[in-house]
C-alpha cells in the first residue's frame, strides 16, 4: 500500500499517512472549503488499507498503529470526517491491534482539547492528550 502525503494550506491540514511505518498524522488547520472533496480521498485510502489488514486477522494483534492529531483549528464539518477516520482505525483496534492516538492542544482553555475529548468519548477510544510546548 502506498503512502499518502498532502501539503498543508491556510485552510487544509497536512496529511501524512505512512502505511509502512503505521502512522497517520493530521496537523495544522482543518476548514477546507469543500470538506467532502478534501477528506473523501483520505478516507478511501485509509479504508482500503484497513480492509487489507482485516483480511489477515491472525496478524492484526501484532500491529501497532500511531495516530497523531496536532490541529490548531477544526471546523464542525472536519470533525465529522476525523470521526470517520477514527472509526476506520477502531476496526483494527477492536480486532486486537494497538492503536495509540495522541491529541495535541495549546492550553487547558483550548477548544481543540475539548474537541479531542469529545471525539474520544464518541469513538470510545483512549487518547493521550499532550499540551504543545
Amino acid at each position: 500500500m502506498e503512502n499518502l502525503y498532502i501539503e498543508p494550506t491556510e485552510i487544509t491540514p497536512r496529511v501524512d499517512f505512512d502505511s509502512k511505518n503505521k502512522k497517520f498524522e493530521l496537523s495544522g488547520v482543518s476548514r477546507p472549503e469543500d470538506v467532502v472533496a478534501f477528506y473523501e480521498s483520505i478516507i478511501f485510502k485509509i479504508e482500503k488499507y484497513i480492509n487489507q489488514l482485516l483480511k489477515n486477522e491472525n496478524t492484526i494483534a501484532n500491529i501497532k498503529f500511531q495516530l497523531v492529531f496536532d490541529l490548531n483549528y477544526i471546523n464542525s464539518a472536519s470533525s465529522k470526517y476525523i470521526l470517520q477516520i477514527l472509526g476506520l482505525f477502531k476496526k483494527i483496534y477492536l480486532k486486537g491491534a494497538t492503536v495509540n492516538c495522541t491529541w495535541y492542544y495549546e492550553d487547558l482553555d483550548d477548544q481543540i482539547l475539548e474537541d479531542g475529548e469529545d471525539l474520544s468519548d464518541v469513538i470510545k477510544m483512549e487518547f493521550e492528550f499532550l499540551e504543545r510546548q
